[in-house]
């Protein structure tokens, strides 16, 4: 790709949204929606950065995900309270980080244990700092984001094991942490939304401390990638099928049975008795219809579900405030909505 059609990608980003539109009127579209010009426009920068269908080695993955967290994420608001701390993962000690607006732990709040997303290779407390500080300042609870172990050098169940592991030391030291152990819950987007949907099925099956509530961003649940959204959206922006499956394979490892609740949380039998959910999806993210069969499940199984569906929107417009707008709005409706529960729960 020429320097030049990069520079002018990148250009394009920064636009206003009016300008993109004005620029770009036959944008594409999916199930009668046009795609958000902002989203577009990202979408294409990030096509010109990967240069085509090659995948990268997972390293370079890494890299640029980080790169792109930290140009097309607006800034963390400032915090009373932000601290990394060690919990208990499935096979050893792991990062944390607390995120709370609160600077007195001894008056207990509400909290979310976060998993970032990530593809379940890439990610870390870095790359979704600002998701996890804006939700914490935004709902006035406490976020304490989970560095779980990744693929493919710690392929699964490592990684969900740990989400699990780490939401119960949590619960165990919620008073020293500053949290109301009677009002926790579980959070992620992507690869950490599958992990949240996971960790409330196995707390729930084992009869321990079920989450109170479930924030699933854009979930991955089915393993399979053969989803309607999935399957029309192969060259879709930003999270190309072929993608999916690079990641997906590099997290499964030796494990084939993609049907396996504990890896897609979709084929769970009993969805009763889960906590009520706030599920984000995308028009124009192959995940759309991931995230809309498990709220259609946890409806039918009698639980109350908020889906809030943003029509324009690519994968992982939550971590693109900088220059895609919904993405700000979507955390503030996620916020506002934890709020509610925090309310209502916290006793």
């Amino acid at each position: 790709m020429s320097k030049i059609a990069m520079l002018g990608s990148l250009i394009s980003v920064y636009l206003p949204g009016s300008v993109v539109k004005l620029l770009n009127p036959d944008r594409d579209t999916f199930r009668g929606e046009m795609i958000d010009p902002k989203a577009y426009a990202v979408g294409r920068l990030a096509n010109h950065i990967r240069g085509g269908d090659q995948l990268p080695t997972v390293e370079e993955s890494r890299i640029q995900l980080a790169k792109t967290a930290k140009m097309l994420d607006s800034k963390a608001p400032p915090l009373a309270r932000i601290e990394d701390i060690e919990i208990a993962g499935a096979d050893g000690p792991i990062k944390a980080r607390l995120y709370s607006d609160q600077s007195d732990p001894s008056k207990l709040l509400p909290a979310m244990v976060y998993y970032h997303g990530g593809g379940f290779i890439q990610g870390d407390l870095e790359s979704h700092h600002e998701l996890c500080a804006k939700l914490a300042k935004w709902s006035g609870g406490i976020v304490v984001a989970v560095d779980y172990r990744l693929a493919p050098e710690h392929p699964f169940p490592a990684g969900v094991d740990d989400a699990t592991a780490g939401y119960h030391d949590i619960v165990a030291k919620a008073q020293e942490l500053g949290i109301n152990a009677a009002c926790i819950g579980v959070g992620g987007d992507s690869a950490g939304g599958c992990f949240a949907a996971v960790v409330a099925q196995q707390v729930k099956n084992s009869n321990g401390p079920v989450p109170q509530f479930q924030v699933l961003i854009y979930p991955v649940t089915d393993g399979n990638l053969n989803s309607e959204s999935v399957n029309q959206l192969e060259q879709a922006y930003v999270l190309p099928r072929n993608r999916m499956a690079w990641y997906r394979d590099q997290y499964a490892g030796e494990f084939t049975d993609y049907s396996d609740p504990k890896f897609s949380p979709l084929f769970a039998e009993n969805m009763n008795g889960l906590p009520e959910a706030f599920i984000v999806t995308g028009g124009f993210d192959p995940l759309s219809d991931d995230g809309l069969q498990y709220a259609e499940k946890l409806t039918a199984a009698g639980v109350e579900v908020t889906h809030r569906h943003f029509p324009g929107q690519v994968h992982a417009f939550v971590n693109l405030t900088k220059v895609v707008p919904e993405g700000t709005r979507a955390i503030r409706e996620i916020s506002d909505w934890l709020a509610v529960q925090y309310r209502s729960k916290n006793k």
